[in-house]
């Protein structure tokens, strides 16, 4: 999910910083409890910052005004499912005959932005649930759900409207029967200093995240495909507006993470780092692995995962490491739209200022180069992508001292 300019993710590479030295690694353990009924954040600077129970929200809201991003809690099992027979105009009619061959609708774990009642969108302006309007700036719903909340009641849904210009939703909702009809208007402006806005059917808005700028990961639950197939798995997910590299095998004391791709995506780290063997039934850590997270500011931080208790206290223990501390904000480079995304044969960069001389690489998330173009004193340039794999790249502009990246899909 984007936001309506096309959300360029701005990422900061290896610039302007001063080395805070090699300072020795700090043990932390996060313990999301017995059967995983909590959620965890942390900060990478100060520790754990709050730990909320899992079962407090259903359905939360990216907070950004000119945002359409809604996920659901499916790993505390929230189910979603698109209504198949109609739109809006269906509320009336709502059949669920035949649900049981409906498809169930999930977060995109990458991306805390792109959530389940987005997954059907198909580029701006259409979001998933709703259309954006150029003239309001409002995104007007036009998809009808059947939502199971954890108070295990179904319900219809429908997002009404998102007000833009005044940061607010209208969300309707009644039983199957036509019982308990409800609007709510739901006001996020209260709530933009973090993140998320959380709402649960049974009590209405929650008070589950922190202040965004006091947390970096997410020790929580949730559905990702495990071999094909969506299956609740207990993670890390980083926060959005940090990047994150993987790299593996490296010895112990690895600390160059110069020559790593940082990538965006919030589900780099996620939950494979620790397998079951299936003779002891003990969950084992996968050898030589190290993580690097990048914050906003540009500090950068080595994290590396040594045990994971599974569910009796749900506790992961790893060491964090400080590599490096931003000096200053640094100048983005001014990069208006990156359109369409996803993308199939094509996509277009349109800057604010032209980068005459700067390089566009496009990276897959290996690090290998897969596609490059020097950027001319035009301010829209076209890059074509046609041959190259479906899934995710992350497009790296370099003019100067600046350097940003960006996320692009590839279907």
């Amino acid at each position: 999910m984007k936001t309506f300019n096309a959300l360029t993710i701005s990422l900061i590479f290896l610039i302007s910083f001063f080395s805070a030295g090699t300072k020795a690694q700090t043990v932390h353990t996060a313990s999301m409890g017995n059967q995983y009924v909590n959620e965890v954040f942390f900060s990478l600077t100060n520790g754990e910052v709050k730990v909320s129970p899992r079962n407090i929200w259903d359905i939360a809201f990216y907070t950004n005004a000119f945002s359409a991003g809604i996920v659901t809690n499916d790993g505390a099992g929230v189910v979603l499912y698109t209504y198949p027979n109609a739109g809006i105009s269906g509320w009336d009619s709502f059949d669920t005959t035949g649900m049981a061959t409906w498809t169930k609708m999930h977060n995109d774990v990458s991306d805390f932005e792109n959530g389940a009642f987005n997954r059907n969108a198909l580029g701006h302006p259409d979001y998933g649930w709703g259309i954006y309007s150029m003239t309001t700036h409002n995104v007007v719903g036009d998809s009808l759900y059947l939502i199971k909340p954890l108070d295990g009641v179904y319900r219809k849904l429908q997002i009404v409207r998102k007000i833009s210009t005044e940061n607010k939703y209208i969300i309707r909702y009644a039983n199957l029967d036509g019982s308990n009809d409800q609007t709510d208007t739901l006001e996020v402006n209260p709530y933009n200093d973090r993140q998320m806005m959380a709402f649960s059917f049974a009590t209405g808005i929650v008070d589950r995240e922190p202040l965004a700028a006091e947390w970096d990961l997410l020790f929580t639950r949730y559905n990702t495909l495990v071999q094909s197939t969506y299956y609740p798995v207990n993670g890390v997910l980083t926060k959005k507006g940090n990047l994150v590299a993987q790299a593996h095998p490296v010895a112990p004391d690895f600390t160059d993470w110069s020559g790593l791709v940082f990538a965006p995506e919030a589900d780099i780290i996620g939950h494979d780092w620790k397998t079951i063997n299936m003779t002891t039934f003990q969950w084992e850590i996968t050898d030589s692995l190290a993580y690097f997270v990048q914050n906003a500011a540009g500090s950068v931080y080595k994290v590396v995962f040594e045990a994971f208790s599974g569910s009796g206290t749900g506790t992961s223990t790893f060491t964090v490491q400080t590599l490096a501390t931003a000096s200053a904000k640094f100048n983005q480079i001014p990069v208006a739209k990156i359109y369409p995304n996803p993308a199939t044969e094509v996509f277009k960069l349109e800057l604010t200022d032209a980068l005459n001389g700067a390089v566009a690489g496009l990276y897959d998330l290996s690090g290998r180069l897969v596609r490059q173009q020097l950027l001319n004193n035009s301010l829209l340039h076209e890059f074509q992508i046609s041959g190259l794999e479906p899934g995710t790249y992350v497009l790296k502009i370099n003019e100067k001292a600046r350097t940003s990246a960006y996320k692009i899909v590839v279907r």
